[in-house]
């Protein structure tokens, strides 16, 4: 495909220098009326608009990603995320217009689908689903090789989006070439059985499925070996704070279960409000017996309390996350511990 051809390149948005990036207008927005209102339409700034975009991601991730202490406030946070969204969702304005769909664009537009998922802007993803899957993807000759990771995202949230229904699910599932997530493979199997959890209420497999020792095996197969060798996203594989590539799968893989994972939560803790009227938890006896009971364990795993990024989950973060479980419900008035009984809690009934 050739570049637009513009007689003039004036104004200073063309200019050598990412200086001049913050200028470029939205080809949407401008519809070409503006000076700079095709300056994405051109291949060449879309690549210097992307290295641009990765100059600002790398500076949020070395302030917010990598900071333990969490100093900047969380709407700091989330106004830095969302402008970086709308930096994305400009690029990608430019790549439809010119209907690019090279690796270039598909990098852009898989790039885009991670961190729609890690900031949370479901809006967005789905936006970014409808243009990559399964168009984008079949444009190659040879289908990318990160063409089953990004459908396995996709198909997640669908079913985080629809929870408990499962009709977008299915209908975008049918949409998909089977080639892309192929139905005898680990991740149609493994996807087909996550489903059937959900719609059973079977919580005990649905946290087999969804433990970090399964996650990390889904993704290795469907994504590069290798960094992208395209100068516009080099320093994305090379520096290890960006959370490259492979990071940004693994973590909106991660973020799309543990969102599932909460909405499973609120449905099984209304199943336990209903089958049983009370529950022994006894979060102090660790520290008499040396172990934590077999109660925890077991209301842990059935509420897929722990997050999916620890590979290990040790008798204290057990503690620590039933505590946090039994204050909220007790703050929701949803149980209430049972008087001279140290340990024991009422679980308060449904309200029909």
């Amino acid at each position: 495909m050739s570049r637009p051809n513009h007689a003039s390149r004036a104004h200073k948005v063309y200019h050598a220098g990412k200086r001049h990036m913050e200028l470029i207008a939205s080809v949407s927005r401008s519809s070409g009326l503006e000076k700079d209102g095709d300056a994405l339409r051109d291949f060449k700034v879309q690549e210097e608009y992307r290295a641009f975009i990765e100059d600002k991601l790398q500076d949020y991730w070395k302030q917010y990603r990598d900071d333990a202490n969490k100093v900047a406030s969380k709407k700091q946070r989330e106004d830095v995320e969302g402008n970086l969204l709308i930096l994305f969702r400009k690029l990608r304005e430019g790549l439809l217009s010119t209907k690019r769909t090279d690796t270039f664009a598909l990098e852009v537009y898989e790039t885009s689908l991670h961190l729609s998922i890690l900031f949370n802007s479901p809006g967005q993803t789905t936006s970014i689903i409808t243009h990559l899957l399964p168009h984008l993807y079949s444009s190659f000759t040879e289908l990318p090789s990160t063409t089953r990771s990004t459908a396995l995202l996709s198909l997640l949230h669908c079913l985080v989006s629809g929870y408990p229904s499962q009709s977008r699910f299915f209908e975008h599932m049918a949409t998909l070439p089977d080639a892309f997530v192929p139905k005898k493979s680990e991740q149609g199997r493994w996807i087909a059985a996550l489903a059937c959890s959900l719609r059973t209420r079977n919580y005990t497999r649905l946290y087999n499925l969804t433990e970090n020792k399964t996650l990390v095996t889904l993704l290795p197969q469907s994504l590069p070996d290798c960094p992208p060798k395209s100068e516009v996203t080099h320093t994305l594989s090379q520096d290890n704070s960006s959370n490259g590539p492979r990071h940004l799968a693994r973590d909106a893989l991660f973020t799309l279960i543990d969102n599932l994972r909460s909405k499973a939560r609120n449905t099984t803790s209304l199943v336990l409000r209903s089958a049983y009227r009370e529950l022994h938890c006894d979060i102090s006896s660790k520290g008499t017996t040396g172990t934590v009971s077999p109660t925890c364990h077991w209301l842990c795993r059935s509420l897929a309390l722990p997050s999916v990024s620890p590979e290990y989950v040790d008798d204290d973060t057990v503690v620590f996350l039933i505590d946090k479980w039994l204050q909220e419900k007790r703050a929701a008035e949803e149980i209430r511990p049972k008087e001279g009984v140290e340990g024991r809690w009422i679980l308060c009934k449904v309200k029909a």
